[in-house]
Protein backbone atom coordinates (compact mmCIF):
# COMPACT_ATOMS: atom_id res chain seq x y z
CA UNK A 1 0.00 0.00 0.00
CA UNK A 2 1.45 3.60 -1.04
CA UNK A 3 1.58 6.02 1.69
CA UNK A 4 -1.35 7.60 3.19
CA UNK A 5 -1.90 10.99 1.94
CA UNK A 6 -4.27 13.97 3.44
CA UNK A 7 -7.66 15.14 2.43
CA UNK A 8 -7.43 16.22 -1.33
CA UNK A 9 -9.67 18.86 -2.92
CA UNK A 10 -9.52 21.60 -5.09
CA UNK A 11 -7.66 24.97 -4.20
CA UNK A 12 -9.92 27.52 -2.31
CA UNK A 13 -7.22 30.91 -3.35
CA UNK A 14 -9.14 32.60 -5.85
CA UNK A 15 -6.74 33.37 -8.95
CA UNK A 16 -6.64 34.71 -11.87
CA UNK A 17 -8.39 32.81 -14.73
CA UNK A 18 -7.15 30.79 -17.67
CA UNK A 19 -8.32 31.96 -21.13
CA UNK A 20 -11.03 29.45 -22.56
CA UNK A 21 -10.73 28.61 -26.05
CA UNK A 22 -13.52 30.03 -28.24
CA UNK A 23 -16.90 28.39 -28.40
CA UNK A 24 -16.20 28.31 -32.92
CA UNK A 25 -13.76 25.86 -32.41
CA UNK A 26 -14.70 23.57 -29.14
CA UNK A 27 -18.57 24.35 -28.40
CA UNK A 28 -18.44 25.19 -25.20
CA UNK A 29 -19.57 27.71 -23.35
CA UNK A 30 -17.51 31.05 -23.04
CA UNK A 31 -16.25 31.57 -19.35
CA UNK A 32 -18.39 34.22 -17.65
CA UNK A 33 -17.86 36.10 -14.33
CA UNK A 34 -20.49 34.29 -11.77
CA UNK A 35 -21.60 37.50 -10.81
CA UNK A 36 -23.50 37.01 -14.02
CA UNK A 37 -25.37 33.77 -13.50
CA UNK A 38 -26.26 33.91 -9.45
CA UNK A 39 -30.17 33.83 -11.22
CA UNK A 40 -30.81 30.50 -12.17
CA UNK A 41 -32.28 30.88 -15.97
CA UNK A 42 -30.86 33.78 -16.77
CA UNK A 43 -29.40 34.68 -19.83
CA UNK A 44 -25.27 35.37 -20.06
CA UNK A 45 -24.42 38.61 -21.12
CA UNK A 46 -20.68 38.17 -21.39
CA UNK A 47 -19.10 37.16 -24.87
CA UNK A 48 -22.29 36.83 -26.35
CA UNK A 49 -23.14 33.41 -24.74
CA UNK A 50 -26.63 31.76 -23.62
CA UNK A 51 -27.64 29.31 -21.40
CA UNK A 52 -30.16 27.39 -23.63
CA UNK A 53 -27.45 24.02 -23.75
CA UNK A 54 -26.41 24.11 -20.07
CA UNK A 55 -27.21 22.00 -17.83
CA UNK A 56 -29.28 23.16 -15.14
CA UNK A 57 -27.67 25.24 -12.28
CA UNK A 58 -27.39 22.58 -9.10
CA UNK A 59 -29.45 24.56 -6.84
CA UNK A 60 -28.51 28.12 -7.97
CA UNK A 61 -24.91 27.61 -8.11
CA UNK A 62 -22.90 28.69 -11.28
CA UNK A 63 -22.74 26.12 -14.29
CA UNK A 64 -19.84 27.97 -16.14
CA UNK A 65 -18.96 25.56 -19.15
CA UNK A 66 -20.41 22.28 -20.76
CA UNK A 67 -19.04 19.99 -23.32
CA UNK A 68 -20.98 16.67 -24.81
CA UNK A 69 -18.94 13.93 -25.39
CA UNK A 70 -20.00 11.56 -28.50
CA UNK A 71 -21.73 9.01 -26.17
CA UNK A 72 -23.88 11.60 -24.64
CA UNK A 73 -22.07 12.39 -20.98
CA UNK A 74 -22.21 15.85 -20.28
CA UNK A 75 -19.17 17.39 -18.77
CA UNK A 76 -19.90 20.90 -17.06
CA UNK A 77 -18.04 23.16 -15.01
CA UNK A 78 -19.56 24.19 -11.81
CA UNK A 79 -18.48 27.07 -9.26
CA UNK A 80 -20.11 25.76 -5.82
CA UNK A 81 -19.90 24.39 -2.64
CA UNK A 82 -19.65 20.79 -2.89
CA UNK A 83 -21.88 20.09 0.33
CA UNK A 84 -24.81 22.16 -1.62
CA UNK A 85 -24.81 20.22 -5.34
CA UNK A 86 -27.57 18.09 -6.43
CA UNK A 87 -26.19 15.16 -7.53
CA UNK A 88 -27.02 11.74 -7.54
CA UNK A 89 -23.54 11.20 -5.68
CA UNK A 90 -20.62 13.54 -4.76
CA UNK A 91 -17.09 12.61 -4.52
CA UNK A 92 -15.09 13.54 -1.36
CA UNK A 93 -11.28 12.96 -1.36
CA UNK A 94 -9.58 11.42 2.02
CA UNK A 95 -7.22 9.03 3.75
CA UNK A 96 -7.26 5.20 4.73
CA UNK A 97 -9.35 5.79 7.80
CA UNK A 98 -12.28 8.16 6.27
CA UNK A 99 -11.15 11.79 7.53
CA UNK A 100 -13.32 15.00 6.91
CA UNK A 101 -10.44 17.25 7.46
CA UNK A 102 -10.14 18.37 3.45
CA UNK A 103 -12.00 21.36 2.43
CA UNK A 104 -14.73 18.83 0.54
CA UNK A 105 -15.25 16.69 3.66
CA UNK A 106 -15.35 19.73 5.86
CA UNK A 107 -18.23 21.27 3.85
CA UNK A 108 -19.81 18.15 3.71
CA UNK A 109 -19.56 17.48 7.76
CA UNK A 110 -20.70 20.92 7.77
CA UNK A 111 -23.72 20.61 5.90
CA UNK A 112 -24.72 16.90 6.63
CA UNK A 113 -24.58 17.16 10.17
CA UNK A 114 -24.80 14.51 13.11
CA UNK A 115 -26.01 12.14 10.71
CA UNK A 116 -23.60 12.35 8.10
CA UNK A 117 -20.83 12.31 10.98
CA UNK A 118 -22.86 8.99 12.06
CA UNK A 119 -22.77 7.69 8.71
CA UNK A 120 -18.97 8.38 7.77
CA UNK A 121 -18.03 6.59 11.46
CA UNK A 122 -20.70 3.21 10.45
CA UNK A 123 -19.23 3.13 7.13
CA UNK A 124 -15.66 3.43 8.57
CA UNK A 125 -16.71 0.58 11.37
CA UNK A 126 -17.52 -1.68 8.59
CA UNK A 127 -15.25 -1.31 5.52
CA UNK A 128 -11.89 -0.85 7.56
CA UNK A 129 -9.04 1.09 6.20
CA UNK A 130 -9.71 2.06 2.72
CA UNK A 131 -6.83 0.94 0.65
CA UNK A 132 -5.25 3.20 -1.33
CA UNK A 133 -7.09 4.69 -4.27
CA UNK A 134 -9.77 2.46 -3.40
CA UNK A 135 -13.50 3.77 -2.31
CA UNK A 136 -16.64 3.33 -0.57
CA UNK A 137 -19.93 4.58 -0.73
CA UNK A 138 -22.34 6.44 1.95
CA UNK A 139 -25.92 8.10 2.27
CA UNK A 140 -25.86 11.36 2.13
CA UNK A 141 -28.31 12.11 4.05
CA UNK A 142 -31.53 14.25 4.84
CA UNK A 143 -29.18 17.83 4.55
CA UNK A 144 -26.89 17.30 2.02
CA UNK A 145 -28.87 17.30 -1.86
CA UNK A 146 -26.52 14.64 -3.28
CA UNK A 147 -28.34 10.46 -2.36
CA UNK A 148 -24.85 9.56 -1.88
CA UNK A 149 -21.47 10.22 -0.76
CA UNK A 150 -18.26 8.39 -2.30
CA UNK A 151 -15.02 8.36 -0.35
CA UNK A 152 -11.70 7.77 -2.15
CA UNK A 153 -8.42 7.30 -0.77
CA UNK A 154 -6.37 9.49 -2.81
CA UNK A 155 -2.88 10.18 -3.70
CA UNK A 156 -0.13 12.84 -2.33
CA UNK A 157 1.79 14.18 -5.33
CA UNK A 158 4.84 12.54 -3.74
CA UNK A 159 3.37 9.10 -4.13
CA UNK A 160 4.97 6.52 -5.93
CA UNK A 161 3.24 6.24 -9.38
CA UNK A 162 1.23 9.08 -7.95
CA UNK A 163 -0.50 10.03 -11.07
CA UNK A 164 -1.12 6.57 -11.77
CA UNK A 165 -3.14 6.11 -8.78
CA UNK A 166 -5.21 9.57 -9.48
CA UNK A 167 -6.57 7.75 -12.47
CA UNK A 168 -7.56 4.83 -10.61
CA UNK A 169 -9.21 6.74 -8.37
CA UNK A 170 -11.23 8.82 -10.38
CA UNK A 171 -12.26 5.58 -12.28
CA UNK A 172 -12.92 3.36 -9.23
CA UNK A 173 -15.23 6.55 -8.35
CA UNK A 174 -17.33 5.93 -11.69
CA UNK A 175 -17.08 2.16 -11.25
CA UNK A 176 -18.83 2.50 -8.08
CA UNK A 177 -21.21 5.21 -9.16
CA UNK A 178 -22.07 2.91 -11.89
CA UNK A 179 -22.49 -0.28 -9.79
CA UNK A 180 -25.04 1.54 -8.37
CA UNK A 181 -27.16 3.00 -11.33
CA UNK A 182 -25.93 6.55 -10.76
CA UNK A 183 -26.72 8.71 -13.44
CA UNK A 184 -24.88 12.28 -12.05
CA UNK A 185 -22.07 12.91 -10.10
CA UNK A 186 -20.21 15.78 -8.58
CA UNK A 187 -16.32 15.88 -8.12
CA UNK A 188 -13.37 18.32 -7.33
CA UNK A 189 -10.66 18.76 -8.66
CA UNK A 190 -8.82 15.87 -6.83
CA UNK A 191 -5.34 16.45 -5.61
CA UNK A 192 -4.58 20.08 -6.54
CA UNK A 193 -5.15 21.22 -3.18
CA UNK A 194 -2.87 20.03 0.10
CA UNK A 195 -2.05 16.79 -1.84
CA UNK A 196 0.13 18.84 -4.02
CA UNK A 197 -0.45 17.86 -7.38
CA UNK A 198 -0.29 21.02 -10.13
CA UNK A 199 -3.54 22.02 -11.11
CA UNK A 200 -3.07 21.58 -14.99
CA UNK A 201 -1.93 18.19 -14.73
CA UNK A 202 -4.28 16.67 -12.18
CA UNK A 203 -7.32 18.42 -14.41
CA UNK A 204 -5.60 16.51 -17.45
CA UNK A 205 -5.25 13.21 -15.39
CA UNK A 206 -8.83 13.53 -14.19
CA UNK A 207 -10.62 14.53 -17.27
CA UNK A 208 -8.51 12.05 -19.54
CA UNK A 209 -9.46 9.36 -16.88
CA UNK A 210 -13.00 9.93 -17.13
CA UNK A 211 -13.14 10.03 -20.78
CA UNK A 212 -11.22 6.80 -21.02
CA UNK A 213 -13.83 5.28 -18.58
CA UNK A 214 -16.39 6.43 -20.39
CA UNK A 215 -15.49 5.21 -23.88
CA UNK A 216 -14.19 1.84 -22.60
CA UNK A 217 -17.77 1.04 -20.88
CA UNK A 218 -19.32 2.24 -24.43
CA UNK A 219 -23.22 1.85 -22.61
CA UNK A 220 -22.80 3.66 -19.31
CA UNK A 221 -25.76 4.73 -16.93
CA UNK A 222 -23.69 8.09 -15.73
CA UNK A 223 -24.96 11.12 -18.17
CA UNK A 224 -23.36 14.35 -16.30
CA UNK A 225 -20.36 14.63 -14.48
CA UNK A 226 -19.76 17.92 -12.78
CA UNK A 227 -16.27 19.48 -11.78
CA UNK A 228 -17.10 21.59 -8.68
CA UNK A 229 -14.39 24.29 -8.41
CA UNK A 230 -13.47 27.14 -6.45
CA UNK A 231 -10.95 29.12 -7.50
CA UNK A 232 -11.09 31.10 -11.11
CA UNK A 233 -7.07 29.54 -11.99
CA UNK A 234 -8.80 25.68 -12.01
CA UNK A 235 -12.17 27.08 -13.91
CA UNK A 236 -10.16 28.32 -16.39
CA UNK A 237 -8.21 24.84 -16.66
CA UNK A 238 -11.17 22.69 -16.66
CA UNK A 239 -12.66 24.72 -19.08
CA UNK A 240 -9.66 24.60 -21.44
CA UNK A 241 -8.98 21.01 -20.98
CA UNK A 242 -12.64 20.28 -21.57
CA UNK A 243 -12.74 21.97 -24.66
CA UNK A 244 -9.69 19.39 -26.04
CA UNK A 245 -12.04 16.34 -25.81
CA UNK A 246 -13.38 14.81 -28.78
CA UNK A 247 -17.13 15.83 -28.93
Amino acid sequence: MGKVGPSLSDSSNPATPASPATAAQNKVIGLVSPLKLRAKGKDMSAAGSTTSNLSPAANNFSVLSEKKLFLGQKLTVVQADIASVSADVVVNPTNSSFSMVGECGKALEKKGGKEFTKAVADLSSSHGQLAASDVALCPGGPNIPAKFVIHVNGPTSMDSDAYGRLERCVKNCFSLAEAHNLKSIALPSIGSGKAGFPKQAAAQTIIRSIHQYFVSAMSSSIKQVYFVLYDMESIGIYTSEIAKLDA
